[in-house]
């Protein structure tokens, strides 16, 4: 196992800044997610784990040790790719002894690391067959078993479920949970995927544009953005952002925290009169489109609810469900901020105007 630092690191390529002044810990034995949209940077930070990207500036730490200037075979890690990288004229046996070989580990040692990886991935029965022999999943599992048997202290993983179908990727998912409390070894996935992100992770890292947005468990991440950007990423649908007239901060509140009823409840400290819009049948879920009085538009996302198209209505979220955004988007919480109990009476005084 290994703990993770970066130490002001920077990325550049060419005359692009990728990454700068990244300052970043990720703790030994965690399942580490690195999630984003395509082009933030999360496969560049990984691949300086690895040593395949080197930083142009910084210093990159495992377990204490600057690992910066040692060659990617020599750090302790394994890497598995997107595109799996399974040798196709060789065996499942072969492909899993080929970078054992390579390193010299004597033909017992190799025997007994190959017998124990093969049951923990359920490869055992197949390890006489080529990759064209195999499914999806059994091809994954061919590169997962490659990395596992080199016992490295750090596992990285870029988007390696991306090219399986759904109910596969679903179903690999969890395997590779419980491979991780297995092996209680330091995991490092990239994915763009939310869902996967907070399926999966026992530490999130979101990041936009080489910048760290917020680094938290799933629960926190979902239940406590740091900003607009956090709130609107995680979530489906995402959250809501509203502008309220022509105050310098932002309302926003989660689609399945909104109350729609034929009249407006007193005690509600969010209240705007709806039209909806769409409607979208998801079994026991619907999600609504609305539009509010002065043009916005919302999500809502309930339960067993059969209001149609067309309906006037009143929509209503309680205070406890409310985040407040200043003007950069940054988080404005109750605890620690001035201008908080302000903006709420802002938002209640709203509607009567």
């Amino acid at each position: 196992m290994a703990k993770i630092e970066f130490l002001d690191v920077h990325k550049s390529f060419g005359s692009a800044k990728v990454i700068e002044n990244l300052n970043l810990t990720l703790e030994d034995g965690k399942f580490n997610v690195l999630v984003g949209p395509s082009g933030c940077g999360k496969t560049t930070l990984l691949r300086m784990i690895a040593g395949i990207g080197p930083a142009t500036k910084g210093q990159i730490l495992l377990d204490g040790e600057d690992v910066s200037n040692i060659p990617p075979g020599k750090r302790g890690v394994a890497m598995v790719f997107q595109s799996y990288a399974i040798y196709p004229m060789m065996t499942v046996r072969q492909n899993i002894e080929f970078g054992l070989k390579n390193n010299r580990v004597p033909k017992a040692e190799r025997e007994r690391r190959i017998s124990e990886v093969s049951q923990v991935v359920g490869l055992a029965p197949y390890l006489g067959r080529k990759p064209s022999q195999l499914s999806g999943g059994q091809r994954q599992r061919v590169a997962l078993a490659r990395a596992m048997v080199k016992e490295p202290k750090v596992f990285l993983m870029d988007e390696p479920l991306s090219n399986l179908d759904a109910k596969l990727r679903g179903a690999m998912r969890s395997e590779l949970v419980q491979l991780h409390k297995q092996l209680k070894t330091t995991f490092v996935y990239v994915t763009h995927d939310q869902v996967e992100a907070m399926a999966m992770g026992d530490c999130i890292i979101l990041m936009d544009q080489g910048k760290i947005m917020q680094q938290s468990d799933p629960e926190t991440m979902y239940r406590d953005p740091n900003n607009i950007f956090a709130a609107q990423f995680i979530g489906t649908p995402p959250t809501n952002i509203v502008e309220i007239g022509s105050e310098n901060f932002k309302l926003g509140f989660r689609p399945e925290t909104i109350i729609l009823s034929a009249n407006a409840g007193p005690d509600r400290a969010f209240t705007r009169r709806v039209k909806i819009m769409t409607r979208e049948m998801l079994g026991a879920e619907t999600f609504y489109k609305l539009c509010l009085e002065d043009g916005q538009e919302a999500m809502a996302r309930l339960t067993n609810s059969s209001l149609a198209e067309g309906d006037t209505l009143y929509l209503q979220v309680d205070e406890d469900n409310l985040y407040f955004f200043d003007a950069k988007g940054n988080r404005v919480r109750k605890t620690g901020s001035q201008h908080y109990d302000a903006m709420v009476e802002r938002v209640k005084r709203s509607h009567e105007s």
